[in-house]
Parts: C-alpha cells; sequence; structure tokens
C-alpha cells in the first residue's frame, strides 16, 4: 500500500516541475498525478463497478470537480478539461466506497469486549480502523451510551476529525431481563408499550438515526422483546421518520416484526431456514436484511485456526500479538471447550443458507458485520463479511452492490452509494478485480475522498494497542490447564450411565442397605434409627429428585406415596430434596 502512495506523491511532484498534459505522460497505474488549474481532475483508464448492479465499465474516464462526478464515461467518449490535473488508473478497478449498517465501534480493546472500554479515544480508533478498508460510513448497533456518539458524528460531518462517518441507534431497546450478554445498562430494558414508546421518545430528543430492536434471547436464557412492546416502538420510530432494525434469532420472530413494520433486520435467523412466507413478505414490505454473518462465525471459528487470522491485510491495522493471542492453546481450546460449538457451526450454516435464498428472492442484503462486538475486529471485518456473502452464493457484483448503494439508499445518502454524475466522488481504486475473485476485495488500493487521495496509513499510524494486554498471563494459562482436565473428566463422566442428570458415586451401605448418591456430592451419613443420609451438591432440588426417582427404581425400590419401599430387608426411605441438598431417612417397615 505504501509505495503506491509514496510513488504517487513524487510523480505528482515531478508532473509539476515537468508540465505533464497528456495521457502518455500521466501513465503509472494510478501512482501518478498531474496538478491543474482549478479543482478538477481528469481520472482514466479504469474499470468501473458502479454499485447498483448495473455491469462494470472497461477502460472509462471521468472528471470530477469540486469533488463531485460530473462526467463519467468511455476513455475515447471523455475529454479531459484544459487545465485539469490527470490521474491515470489503468488496470485497477474503482468501486464506491463502502457503508456498514451494524457495527460496534469503541466496544473491544482487542483481547476483551464490554462497555468499560468504550471512550472518545477508542470510538475514533475504530473510526479510523473503518476507513482505513474503505468503509466510509457506519451505523452503530445500540451499544451508544452517553453523548460520545452523538459528538464524534458532528465533528466527522464538519470535517473537524478524519474517520468513517457516524450514524447512531444511541442505546438499544431490549426486554426487561433480556438482551445482549455484556452490554450491562447499555441497553433501555422495558417491559411494554408505554415503555418501549417512552424509550423511543427520550432517544428522538437525543438526536439518533435509527431505533434498535434486540430480539434475540439468547436461546431461551433471557425475556423476549413482548409484540405490544416492539409494536410500539416501530410505531413511534415511524412517528418520527427513523427506521426501526431489529437482531433475531427465530423464524417465527421475524416473521411477527415483518407483520409489525420493521425496516430491517441487522442478523440472521438462524434457528432454520426461511420460507417463501417470510421471502414473500420481506420483498412486499421493502424489509432489508444486515446478514452480519462474520460477528457470528466469530463465536467458533477461532477453535479451528482460520487461515486467514494474521494475514499482511490484517497486519496493516492489528498488532501480530492479537493473531498471536488467537492462536494460541489457551484460546483455541477455550473455543473447543464451549458446549454450544456445536450448535453454533449449525447456526452459521444456517445463516448463509438464509443469506442466499434471501438474496435469490429478491430481498435486499446490505453490509453489516457488528464488528467491534468480541472477537471480531472493526475494518478488517468488513471485507472478511463481504467474502463471507460471496461464500453463501451471493453473486460478486451482489455483494458490492449491497455494500455500497443498498445501505447508501437505507441511510438516505444520496450523495454516496454508487459511481455515477452528480454523487460525491468517494470511491477506491483496487489494483484487483473483486468481481472476478472476491478475495481480491482485501486489497483496497487507494482511497479517494471528495476526488482526492486519501493517505489511508496517517489514518491508523497514531493508534495504540497495548500489545502486553494481548498476552495469555499465567494465571489464564493455569485456569486453561485446569479446565482441560475438567473437560477431560467430563468427557468421561458423560459416557457413564446417568440417572436422571447425574450418574452414580461409590454407593455408601447403610445397615446392609445400599443408598446412591450422585457423582461429585458429599455424603454424611448417622445411625438411626432412623438412619439418615445428608448428600450435598451444587445442584436443584428437582434434579435431586430426578436422580432418585431414577437411581432407586433401578435399586429395586419401588414408589410407596411419597416415599420407597423394599421388602428385603423390610425397609422405608424417604428423600426430602431442596437446593443443593438431599435427606434421605431409611426406617425399617
Amino acid at each position: 500500500m505504501k509505495r503506491y502512495m509514496k510513488s504517487l506523491t513524487a510523480m505528482t511532484l515531478f508532473c509539476v516541475l515537468a508540465g505533464c498534459g497528456s495521457d502518455d505522460n500521466a501513465k503509472g497505474d494510478g501512482k501518478q498525478a498531474a496538478a491543474g488549474s482549478g479543482d478538477t481532475t481528469y481520472f482514466f483508464g479504469a474499470r468501473i463497478i458502479p454499485g447498483d448492479g448495473s455491469p462494470a465499465m472497461e477502460d472509462t474516464a471521468f472528471v470530477v470537480t469540486g469533488g463531485k462526478f460530473v462526467t463519467i464515461g468511455k476513455r475515447s467518449e471523455v475529454v479531459a478539461p484544459k487545465g485539469a490535473g490527470r490521474i491515470e488508473l489503468t488496470d485497477r478497478t474503482v468501486t464506491p466506497v463502502f457503508i456498514n449498517l451494524q457495527a460496534q465501534p469503541g466496544m473491544n480493546n482487542g483481547k476483551e469486549y464490554g462497555p468499560k472500554n468504550y471512550t472518545n479515544d477508542s470510538v475514533t480508533a475504530d473510526l479510523d480502523r473503518y476507513l482505513y478498508y474503505g468503509v466510509y460510513a457506519v451505523l452503530t448497533a445500540g451499544t451508544d451510551a452517553g453523548g460520545t456518539a452523538n459528538s464524534l458524528r458532528d465533528e466527522l460531518k464538519q470535517g473537524k476529525i478524519k474517520g468513517a462517518q457516524l450514524f447512531t441507534a444511541g442505546r438499544g431497546i431490549a426486554a426487561k431481563g433480556g438482551g445482549p450478554e455484556g452490554l450491562g445498562e447499555t441497553t433501555i430494558q422495558v417491559s411494554g408499550a408505554a415503555d418501549a414508546k417512552s424509550a423511543v421518545a427520550d432517544l428522538v430528543d437525543r438526536k439518533v438515526d435509527a431505533i434498535k430492536l434486540w430480539m434475540d434471547d439468547g436461546q431461551g436464557r433471557g425475556a423476549k422483546l413482548r409484540p405490544d412492546a416492539y409494536t410500539s416502538a416501530i410505531d413511534e420510530a415511524h412517528k418520527h421518520n427513523l427506521k426501526a432494525v431489529a437482531e433475531v434469532f427465530d423464524l417465527s420472530d421475524a416473521k411477527d416484526l415483518v407483520k409489525a413494520g420493521i425496516d430491517g433486520f441487522v442478523n440472521s435467523v438462524r434457528d432454520r431456514e426461511v420460507d417463501d412466507a417470510l421471502i414473500s413478505a420481506m420483498k412486499a414490505k421493502n424489509v432489508f436484511l444486515v446478514p452480519s454473518l462474520t460477528a457470528n462465525e466469530a463465536k467458533f471459528v477461532y477453535a479451528d485456526k482460520p487461515g486467514w487470522l494474521g494475514e499482511q491485510t490484517m497486519r496493516e491495522v492489528y498488532p501480530a500479538q492479537l493473531a498471536g493471542y488467537l492462536l494460541d492453546d489457551v484460546t483455541i481450546n477455550k473455543f473447543k471447550r464451549n458446549p454450544e460449538i456445536g450448535a453454533l457451526r449449525q447456526q452459521y450454516a444456517t445463516a448463509l443458507k438464509n443469506v442466499k435464498k434471501l438474496s435469490d428472492g429478491g430481498v435486499k442484503i446490505a453490509l453489516g458485520t457488528n464488528s467491534g462486538a468480541a472477537n471480531t475486529y472493526p475494518g478488517y471485518f468488513e471485507l472478511r463479511e463481504l467474502i463471507a456473502m460471496a461464500d453463501a452464493g451471493m453473486q460478486p457484483m451482489d455483494v458490492i452492490k449491497a455494500a455500497t448503494s443498498v445501505p447508501a439508499e437505507i441511510l438516505g445518502l444520496k450523495d454516496l452509494g454508487s459511481i455515477a454524475v452528480g454523487k460525491t466522488a468517494n470511491f477506491l481504486a483496487m489494483p484487483n478485480n473483486p468481481v472476478e475473485k472476491i478475495a481480491n476485495i482485501k486489497d483496497i488500493g487507494i482511497l479517494y475522498v471528495n476526488g482526492s487521495e486519501q493517505e489511508r496509513t496517517a489514518l491508523i499510524q497514531d493508534i495504540k494497542i497495548s500489545t502486553v494486554d494481548l498476552k495469555v498471563t499465567p494465571k489464564e494459562r493455569a485456569a486453561a490447564v485446569q479446565a482441560d482436565i475438567d473437560a477431560a473428566k467430563k468427557a468421561v463422566e458423560d459416557k457413564l450411565k446417568h440417572y436422571g442428570p447425574f450418574p452414580l458415586d461409590k454407593t455408601p451401605i447403610v445397615r446392609l442397605t445400599p443408598v446412591p448418591v450422585p457423582l461429585h456430592s458429599r455424603v454424611e451419613t448417622k445411625a438411626g434409627p432412623p438412619d439418615k443420609v445428608t448428600v450435598s451438591m451444587n445442584a436443584s432440588a428437582a434434579d435431586l429428585k430426578a436422580f432418585y426417582a431414577s437411581a432407586l427404581e433401578a435399586y429395586k425400590w419401588r414408589a410407596a406415596g411419597a416415599c420407597w419401599e423394599k421388602d428385603s430387608p423390610a425397609r422405608r426411605l424417604c428423600v426430602e430434596a431442596s437446593r443443593n441438598l438431599a435427606v434421605i431417612t431409611i426406617t425399617d417397615k
């Protein structure tokens, strides 16, 4: 990247001194520019991917005046204005800059995720990373508490600071007792319609750009927004001309939200494949999908040592120590030990299928990643997302459209999103063609904003990441060793015969009567009569009751009302179970 920019600067000076004026004198594959009088520049030789889904244009020329495209056409048909600067882009592919509709800037410090990392500096650092990777604008995902995002948004619009343009949903709305893990009090938690309406009104007062709803209940682990709450929130958002978007997991929730008037989904349905009913409803109501594939992939992919981890494109912004941390056995085994890893893989596979089905069905697909969430990295993950969308089966031209004109339209950015006359000249000049091979998207090449080349390295040169914090500590390594031991024990125990939820431990004998007890329980016996056995372990009363119902039957005890009996010897056994404790009383019949 740097060699192109240094050559461009050097050749610009050369052309100024030498008086370059013809196409032949301005050649250099984007590495030369001739300064002209005024603010008009003639670009020639590039392949243009317009971004609106129309075919690529070969060997083009275009004129930028005052930061706008004023002429675009075949090179043979576009005449360079007198006195215009000249820049050759032969063999380069020009695309619009990218726009991301699901982002979490400022939340991830490389190793840890959460609101504690969210500061003015951490947000601006991520906005610089986004722009470095060609992402000109982002909409945040409901993780902006306080006034930081609003302040930065205004400064960026006024040109006081550099970085990707910021659009904010403020604090996302979730059900009381629900919402995503790790966000603490960042979300606005609501019970019903009145709460939801009040939450939206507060966000409107704070001048947000969209309303974000969380429907995902952590697969049953948390509360889910009630229909009256999300319907009220959507209606109130629309009264103020704001779009309402939602994270979903269940197909049934997606259908209900479409009926309620949701504008878009910023995560994929993952519990099952979408059906024709949802596809038709989304298309009819112009509901868009932001797949956020890489955020779901990041929940398991590091267990597999992915080949892209630590590649050159990533190392341009993120230190090698980050890849080293993610490739450490401690980190890899932590992902492998996750009991939900199989389900997460299946959910990702379902998401890929659903992106393809929805795209083929005519539903609008837009770029979004949730980058900045745990183990996802702003800027770089947007490029990974575009590749994942192609892996799902979308055509590269449609992927580029999803990253450019579609999100621009959704955000109402009429001057962005495509290479067209009248639009602002914000574009990328890539050395390779991403339509031929989507992986070429990773080499951004040159970034132009308002028709002027940007020094991309200047965006990231002052970003500091503590590489010390990216190391696995001795305490973490010791904990990982113990976790591996515990996991190995559990794997052995899972193969044992279970009674209810637990396998058997060594069975104590009380006056010649064997009494079953769960593995890993603590047992105290007290001779009677009546004889007592006290069993304590970390378990619910229901689980302890289930264990004894199954184990006593296997030990030839028969149910007798609330207790158990056997004839040889003639005994009666009663179990009183409470949380973490079971008291067994044995008497002679």
